[in-house]
């Protein structure tokens, strides 16, 4: 799967895990507004690890979590170390 594809699926987890397309708004603070909270933070790591990426939430600093561009970008780094993004 290449990068955009990942990208893609990343952006379709995140809203569905959060119940609201809001999350892929430019910009919009996540974790401020409450559209991540801790359920939708673990629905989003478990759609993730069906995935083949693994990202344990205390190897990351809490801010990685604020945007879905910073989401995406997180889970990238994530999928390239384990072989899923080409």
């Amino acid at each position: 799967m290449n990068e955009a594809q990942f990208e893609q699926k990343v952006r379709c987890l995140l809203a569905e895990a959060c119940g609201s397309s809001a999350a892929l708004n430019e910009g919009a603070d996540l974790l401020e507004t409450g559209l991540l909270d801790s359920l939708a933070l673990i629905t989003l790591l478990a759609g993730l690890e069906d995935m083949g990426v693994e990202i344990q939430p205390t190897q990351v600093e809490r801010d990685a979590f604020r945007t879905a561009d910073s989401i995406a970008e997180l889970c990238k780094t994530f999928a390239r170390q384990a072989g899923v993004v080409v």
